[in-house]
């Protein structure tokens, strides 16, 4: 710049004294301009370095943020899970995507400093001092992901262990549904009873004996009831006589304006407490 400035002022004596057309004048106009051209060179050449060292310092600022994202989710994040696994691996490929970049453009700034027209001193420790960063990022990031791993094994500990937890879920609702199936089936024998209303001619015909009913009836002969549900049978038949034992206060023989009978049963529980079966002769 300095000797830009002189050239300048020898030229402007040279063209008062001599004019334009002096060969003096000639020769440093044209040492003026190669100088302006250089000068011109390295500016545009310093702009370049400039904005490719932003652009490198953008690339860290952008892992560092990425490093303490990372760093927060796996030390602070609940239960781990596969989202957690994908999201954390997405933000280690943008890591890495970044570093390998800024490598490439540190490569780059390098050999145009090294053999670029402008050489700096400040340039070549921004060089050195972009290869420190870039080196201590990759450790960083070594021992960033010696973490993650072990976070990726608890995942796959979690997963195993929920894996683990739905099949003794499963296997817990199989044996649940077993389990109310078979207390379904106990509730329903318990509270299963039987009614007949025959003759006297049907009673001796199906063998039904009435002092061993326990013993060898046959429960086809039978309509099978719900006791819970059967609080009184309409007997078709002007004749009813209660067959089998049960305690009177249990239950009323009602006879209707048709001369026919309905039963009521006042108590179910009183009313089959003696007996299961119930059989009515109609005559």
């Amino acid at each position: 710049m300095k000797k830009t400035i002189l050239l300048s002022a020898i030229i402007a004596v040279l063209f008062s004294s001599c004019g334009y057309e002096s060969k003096e004048f000639k020769a440093l106009k044209a040492t003026n301009d190669s100088i302006l051209a250089v000068q011109e060179e390295q500016i545009a050449e310093m702009n370049e370095y400039m904005a490719l060292i932003q652009d490198i310092d953008n690339g860290f600022s952008a892992i560092k943020q990425s490093q303490d994202m990372l760093s927060f989710s796996s030390a602070n994040e609940g239960q781990a899970n596969e989202s957690m696994r994908t999201r954390l691996t997405n933000d280690l490929n943008s890591i890495n995507q970044i570093l390998a970049d800024n490598k490439s453009k540190i490569e780059e700034l390098d050999r145009k400093v090294q053999n670029g027209a402008f050489q700096s001193k400040e340039l070549r420790a921004s060089v050195k001092r972009l290869t420190a960063t870039l080196e201590e990022k990759n450790q960083e990031l070594v021992a960033l992901t010696a973490v993650l791993a072990k976070k990726d094994m608890t995942i796959d500990s979690l997963v195993i262990e929920s894996q683990s937890f739905q099949r003794k879920t499963a296997d817990l609702e199989v044996e649940k549904a077993s389990n109310l199936q078979q207390i379904a089936k106990q509730d329903a024998d318990l509270n299963r009873v039987y009614y007949k209303l025959a003759t006297r001619k049907q009673i001796k015909e199906s063998n039904i004996d009435v002092d061993k009913m326990k013993s060898n009836i046959r429960n086809g002969l039978f309509t099978a009831v719900d006791k819970r549900e059967l609080d009184a049978i309409e007997i078709s038949s002007k004749r009813a006589s209660i067959e089998t034992k049960h305690p009177a206060s249990s239950y009323e023989l009602r006879r209707k304006a048709d001369k026919t009978y309905t039963l009521i049963i006042k108590n179910q529980n009183d009313f089959w407490s003696m007996s299961k079966y119930l059989l009515v002769r109609i005559d």
